[in-house]
């Protein structure tokens, strides 16, 4: 395997505060590229920046008049990311990596309350579960498997496991 440094972002929903609050996500995304647009700054039109994954794990709130307002659940956004894509993507080459013997690392960054500890440790709901969790439950039934077949054990080197 060759070094490699992929770069994911992610965007989340708003919390209570924005989503009681007037506001406005000023992110888009669409494949790999994420957009920011500054409302302050309309002049200044949009940024694109191309990143490895852009995952849109944003609920939108519509706004259909002064009085109503909606929130798009994940089920109606096709574009939505999942904990589960979230672990496929990024989570299962890591783990894979790992077990080949190499070193692996997920370097979460960002502002306080952007989403770093739901998408590494996620909640405690059915497929709600992060990125770690999830990898925990991948290799206890890994090694489960290899233990409990002879094939595999003499194969991986035997009573050293």
């Amino acid at each position: 395997m060759a070094a490699s440094v992929k770069v994911a972002v992610r965007v989340r929903p708003f919390n209570a505060r924005e989503a009681g609050g007037s506001a406005k996500c000023v992110i888009q995304m669409q494949g790999n590229t994420t957009c920011i647009s500054n409302p302050k700054q309309a002049k200044d039109g949009t940024k694109s920046f191309s990143f490895d994954y852009s995952y849109w794990s944003h609920t939108t709130v519509i706004t259909h008049s002064s009085s109503t307002r909606h929130r798009i659940s994940r089920a109606e956004d096709p574009s939505f990311v999942s904990q589960t894509q979230v672990y496929k993507d990024i989570g299962e080459e890591m783990l894979l990596h790992a077990f080949e013997g190499y070193n692996v690392c997920i370097f979460a960054y960002g502002q306080t309350g952007a989403g770093k500890s739901y998408t590494m440790m996620g909640r405690q709901e059915p497929g709600q579960e992060g990125i770690i969790p999830t990898g925990h439950r991948y290799t206890r039934c890994y090694w489960q498997r290899l233990l409990q077949s002879p094939a595999l054990l003499a194969f991986s080197g035997g009573s050293e496991l």
